[in-house]
């Protein structure tokens, strides 16, 4: 349930300022669940929703477009070479496409239907895909009349077991904030922390316990505030949501940063008001980590099928100087790494890497750990 500022209190040891949780946890509710933000992100992405509103658009069509999106793959790596024996592989493209948008519809502005015939197209599209899941993981009613529902019934439909507004004059909050603050790269877009929400998922707990993964880290993951409704009700989930275990080629995994504007470029705010949510997770790297300086959509299937890699470390030219105990943050935090807010980010020392900042990749929903949701402005 929504702490009150007595239990907010006892469980942070400071007061919340001026505020009652009650009114940031509404203004973050009407953010996730803010209709305009669902047809502005899915425009962005050049999906068709006058076409096909979120409501006609069935899971079977979003697996049909992973599928799609799948066969394609296969020929940009010509892994059915069989196949170029009957027809062309541009004209195989082609025919992947097509069937891809009958699925999915897109508008392009003054221009056809381009041919997915590339990686990055292929990227953009699973990010369209994705998008598209968590949102279905919304129950409609959550939509349209979140605001009448009281708040133990709205968190208990999201999963959520607790949700605490930290205090900006607290500890935790500065020490976070900070985190936020630090990890800020040069040449990001400027932004500001507005709120930020301690939270435990049901069930997450005993399931994160029970992993099998070890060196855990206090890592972010920037999404969409669109997508939030299906995260905290259903977790992050490794795309392709639909099927998996049909679609490894596509394993792209949850991937996540120890610098916050690494995230924060993944949550399209053009196309919310300049609002954004990024998490702060615990993350469970495992034993072995694989450490490459760039990835690819076969990244994911290369470690998966080796077995013995549990996550994967793209390397970035900047990164965290120190990393700390995460329990000064919080005491429940004790035995996560964290970057020491303290530092300002330094070279890694890896010339060859194409990416400016680390990327952490993982594979598994339960090496990840919800613990803070932050709001912030752009």
């Amino acid at each position: 349930k929504v702490e009150t500022k007595a239990k907010a209190q006892a469980l942070t040891g400071n007061r919340v300022m001026g505020e009652s949780p009650e009114t940031a946890v509404i203004e973050l509710r009407n953010l996730i669940y803010n209709q305009q933000y669902f047809q502005q992100v899915m425009s962005s992405l050049n999906y068709n929703y006058k076409e096909k509103p979120l409501s006609e658009l069935s899971k079977r069509d979003i697996s049909n477009g992973f599928q799609k999106l799948k066969d394609i793959a296969r020929l940009i790596y010509k892994l059915d070479p069989c196949d170029e024996q009957l027809i062309s592989l541009t004209r195989l493209r082609e025919n992947h496409s097509n069937g891809y948008y009958l699925s999915i519809p897109h508008a392009f502005v003054r221009k056809p239907r381009p041919v997915i015939d590339s990686e990055d197209l292929i990227i953009e599209e699973l990010k369209l895909l994705t998008i598209l899941s968590y949102m279905k993981d919304i129950p409609e009613d959550m939509i349209i009349g979140h605001e009448a529902m009281d708040f133990d019934h709205y968190l208990q439909r999201l999963a959520i077991e607790e949700m605490t507004v930290l205090s900006k004059s607290g500890k935790e909050f500065d020490l976070l904030k900070k985190y936020v603050d630090q990890s800020h790269g040069i040449k990001s877009r400027n932004y500001k922390v507005k709120d930020i929400f301690r939270i435990m998922r049901r069930d997450e707990v005993d399931r994160f316990e029970n992993s099998k993964f070890f060196d855990r880290r206090l890592l972010w993951h920037g999404s969409p505030v669109t997508n939030y409704g299906g995260i905290l009700s259903q977790g992050l989930r490794v795309a392709p949501i639909e099927d998996p275990m049909t679609n490894e080629l596509l394993c792209k995994g949850i991937y996540l940063a120890d610098m916050a504007s690494m995230s924060a470029s993944h949550c399209r705010s053009d196309s919310t008001g300049g609002e954004a949510l990024l998490l702060l997770c615990e993350v469970e790297l495992g034993k072995s980590v694989q450490k490459l300086f760039s990835a690819s959509l076969k990244t994911g299937d290369v470690a998966k099928k080796q077995d013995k890699y549990s996550s994967t470390l793209v390397r970035g030219r900047t990164g965290p100087t120190k990393w700390i105990d995460a329990g000064v943050v919080h005491q429940s935090l004790e035995g996560i790494s964290m970057p020491d807010p303290n530092f300002k980010p330094s070279d890694t020392s890896s010339p060859h890497a194409i990416s400016n900042y680390n990327k952490y990749i993982c594979y598994d929903e339960a090496q990840i750990r919800l613990r803070y949701l932050v709001r912030i402005q752009f």
